[in-house]
């Protein structure tokens, strides 16, 4: 059985759903989030297209996703061009996977939402600030860094 989408912040429902259909109306990607409560969510937009911001995600992670001492190199479970990307096991043990989806912006650029899953409901204030900290740094200034200079050409 699908299970619909998590919201923001929250488990996913459990009431079944059209994943097909809800996927072509919502633009997400096509595959069960997660097993664990998104614990923290965050988005950020960038000027690159979505298929810049995929070959980024997928193809070159290893150069502008660095880790910091004890911290275990992500791997990708789950993938489709240009929608979205799960990670797993995640960089930081708290987080048990993080799933980017990626949308494209009205005018140019694409938006990444990413959602970091845990088995717990609530993260301590302390563990969810890090968390927050580390999307922040990997996602809102290594990726945008790597993305903004030319890596990549149509």
């Amino acid at each position: 059985m699908w299970l619909a989408p998590p919201t923001e912040v929250g488990r996913a429902s459990t009431r079944p759903c059209c994943l097909a259909s809800w996927t072509m109306s919502k633009g997400q990607p096509p595959w069960r989030s997660p097993e664990g409560n998104v614990v923290v969510g965050r988005r950020w937009k960038y000027a690159p297209p979505p298929w810049v911001m995929y070959e980024a995600l997928v193809n070159e992670h290893e150069r502008w996703l660095t880790l910091l001492t004890g911290e275990v190199a992500p791997e990708i479970v789950a993938s489709q061009r240009p929608v979205g990307v799960i990670f797993q096991p995640w960089v930081d043990p708290h987080v048990s996977a993080v799933e980017v989806r990626i949308e494209p912006l009205e005018d140019t650029g694409a938006a990444l939402t990413v959602l970091a899953y845990a088995d717990v409901e609530e993260l301590p204030d302390d563990e969810r600030r890090w968390v927050r900290y580390r999307l922040g740094t990997l996602f809102g200034a290594a990726l945008r860094d790597w993305v903004d200079d030319p890596h990549w050409s149509a």
